[in-house]
């Protein structure tokens, strides 16, 4: 379960990033600056897998990763291998061509599904792929600005939500979507938290919440720990500068 918003504008990119999760799994740490590659990267990480669910680069790539619920896993039981670090290895990628060819020569049967997007600065939309087991398939400049995944009523639950951001930025005046966004994230309108963006249900909750802004300078990365509304004031802010 995770929700996915994005907003393009003359300024560039703005993204938001809802992450869901058991509250049994251990808490991520806030996001790391770290050189891979020869590219400046920042992202979270998952102590479990080790991996991250989003993370983005100083050439502007912007990498996310949710599961996907539509589709059974095919991997035994304690031996797939960990989604997280997928995003991971891409987090250097200088080009959205990068991560495909790179997905595409992947071994994938080895990961449950998945669907996994790539964004850069152009206002073109971003480039997924669907993971469903068996077969990948690609979408090229993804016109929707949302994607999310539920465990609970897997196609009623996204089309839900999907469908609230697509209200929220309905006649929205310029310089009004990202604050509306933001809105939507933290719920700050009450929706009924089982199927909320910013989700609560028994054993299983929104733990955190990114921002990713992306200028034709700088990018920068934004994180609340926690369940978004809770704390108005981020944990962890990363600036990069543009390379690319």
């Amino acid at each position: 379960m995770c929700t996915l918003s994005w907003q393009y504008s003359p300024a560039g990119l703005d993204l938001f990033f809802n992450r869901d999760e058991s509250l049994q799994r251990p808490e991520a740490g806030p996001p790391v600056v770290e050189c891979r590659h020869g590219v400046s990267t920042v992202m979270p990480k998952d102590p479990l897998g080790g991996g991250t669910w989003i993370a983005a680069n100083s050439q502007g790539l912007i990498i996310a990763l949710l599961n996907n619920y539509r589709y059974p896993s095919r991997v035994p039981a304690g031996q797939s291998t960990s989604r997280g670090l997928l995003v991971r290895r891409l987090s250097s990628a200088r080009t959205v061509a990068e991560v495909r060819a790179f997905l595409w020569g992947e071994t994938l049967s080895r990961y449950p599904p998945f669907i996994l997007l790539a964004f850069n600065s152009q206002p073109c939309g971003p480039f997924k792929w669907e993971w469903t087991g068996e077969t990948l398939k690609e979408t090229r400049d993804l016109a929707e600005m949302t994607i999310s995944t539920s465990s609970l009523m897997p196609r009623f639950v996204p089309a839900l939500r999907r469908y609230l951001v697509r209200q929220a930025l309905k006649r929205c005046e310029p310089g009004q979507a990202v604050g509306r966004l933001l809105d939507l994230h933290r719920n700050k309108h009450g929706w009924p938290e089982s199927v909320a963006i910013a989700m609560k249900r028994k054993g299983r909750a929104t733990v955190s919440m990114s921002h990713i802004r992306v200028t034709e300078t700088n990018l920068t990365f934004r994180y609340w720990p926690g369940f978004p509304g809770s704390n108005n004031c981020a944990a962890g802010v990363s600036v990069l500068q543009r390379s690319g």
